[in-house]
């Protein structure tokens, strides 16, 4: 439908919805749209347009699509004075940008990275945000460069990224402060003016604290956004007031914007990896032929198989494949396995040979795990899912639109149908 909106007007777009500038222009985070120009706003996604002038829209709202008119400004002037703030600052300059869940950190960083664009600045935006990343697939931290101005992050296109391994940082921190730092050091050499990077919503407890702490400490950035409403953020800003290196910023929260509950989320993310995959074809890769990370499978030597038969008569059962490495040894085995049992069994395996880890897992259970790919050079290069494992020919096959050679694969610790679907999650270290 057409839609005319007089000068100052605001309106708060739900998703799923499509909106063209038809005459006129707007504003949404301190991007202009001119006529021609549209966005699309996902599902579960919420953006605010306030009219420059007296324009005409086209808007076309999909099912659950909601339109709002808003009296209040779409950027709170405390934001406002930040970012004048921030970008007064000697170059080049690092910001990271905390705040809970739904506290309005991408909003903020994409307002702040458009007005460092606008001002002439080469911008980098990090998002180290595994479960909602706008830059990078979900399970990554992102690294892109702005070629224009944006109404969401997810328009910045893709420089480099870093594969976690999971839509969440419990477990894998050290990956997530690598991968920030690793992208950093990137978006550095590539003369970065103004480096943002967003972070998760994760900010209580023991692990949220090492995660956010050890991230401030490594990036060393010279800004430090806190995007709170009630003092939640202070327990990770105390240790740093002593610093005369580090600016702290504190920023409320806006009110407009939209709380979105797990499933959201969890349909968000499901949405991301169904578009990424949708070119997607089986490739073979030969396990001798690339690294594999993060996972005790292919860190060791195949075992003998007169030494199989004889773990298998301490088993219990037929061993499809066995491999050994100084501190490990793994097991597939034919049939199912109960918890219980695998945990009795792996225990009798450990008094056995004295090996520090002792991983039992069934026949077929790599099937539609996630895994990073790099190239040879170590460039990321995308995200596959695993189909199969053949150890007698010792290759993998994998789900996935890479192309390129692949030199190196980082095992994920979630598992997704080819259609996108999460499917579960599990612990690091569990292959």
């Amino acid at each position: 439908m057409k839609m005319s909106l007089s000068r100052s007007q605001i309106i708060k777009i739900e998703g799923p919805a499509y909106i063209q500038v038809l005459e006129g222009s707007l504003l949404v985070l301190g991007k202009r749209m001119i006529p021609r120009e549209y966005t699309i706003v996902p599902k579960s996604k919420t953006i605010v347009f306030e009219a420059l002038e007296d324009s005409q829209i086209e808007l076309r709202l999909g099912e659950s699509g909601k339109i709002e008119r808003l009296e209040d400004a779409t950027i709170p002037i405390e934001w406002k004075t930040a970012v004048e703030k921030i970008l007064s600052i000697e170059k080049p300059v690092t910001i990271i940008v905390l705040g809970n869940v739904d506290s309005g950190k991408t909003t903020f960083c994409t307002f702040l990275v458009n007005q460092a664009f606008l001002k002439g600045y080469k911008t980098a935006i990090i998002d180290n945000d595994l479960g909602q990343s706008d830059v990078g697939p979900p399970t990554t931290v992102g690294l892109g460069f702005l070629e224009r101005t944006v109404a969401s992050l997810s328009e910045v296109p893709l420089f480099d990224a870093f594969f976690a391994g999971s839509t969440s940082p419990n477990g894998l921190i050290e990956r997530v402060i690598l991968g920030s730092r690793h992208l950093l050091d990137l978006a550095l050499k590539n003369n970065a003016d103004v480096i943002v990077v967003n972070t998760s919503g994760w900010v209580s407890g023991r692990g949220a604290r090492a995660l956010k702490l050890s991230l401030i400490l490594l990036l060393n950035p010279r800004v430090i956004v806190a995007i709170q409403r009630s003092g939640e953020l202070e327990h990770l800003l105390k240790p740093f007031q002593g610093l005369d290196s580090v600016n702290i910023i504190r920023i409320p929260t806006p009110r407009v914007l939209r709380v979105r509950d797990r499933e959201e989320r969890k349909f968000l993310r499901e949405a991301s990896y169904s578009r990424y995959l949708v070119k997607a074809k089986v490739r073979v890769l030969f396990m001798d032929k690339i690294g594999i990370m993060f996972s005790f499978l292919g860190s060791g030597f195949p075992i003998p198989q007169d030494e199989i038969k004889q773990y298998e008569f301490l088993i219990g059962m037929p061993i499809v494949y066995g491999e050994s490495s100084f501190d490990s040894i793994l097991f597939i085995v034919k049939g199912s396995i109960t918890l219980e049992h695998k945990l009795q069994l792996e225990e009798t395996i450990r008094k056995e040979t004295g090996k520090e880890e002792v991983i039992i897992l069934p026949q077929g259970f790599e099937r539609n795990l996630l895994a990073g790919l790099f190239s040879p050079q170590g460039v990321f290069l995308g995200l596959g899912l695993i189909r199969e494992i053949n150890f007698y020919k010792r290759t993998i096959e994998i789900f996935t639109p890479v192309e390129d050679e692949i030199g190196l694969m980082i095992i994920g610790h979630v598992k997704i149908s080819e259609d996108g679907k999460e499917i579960k999650k599990l612990d690091p270290w569990t292959f």
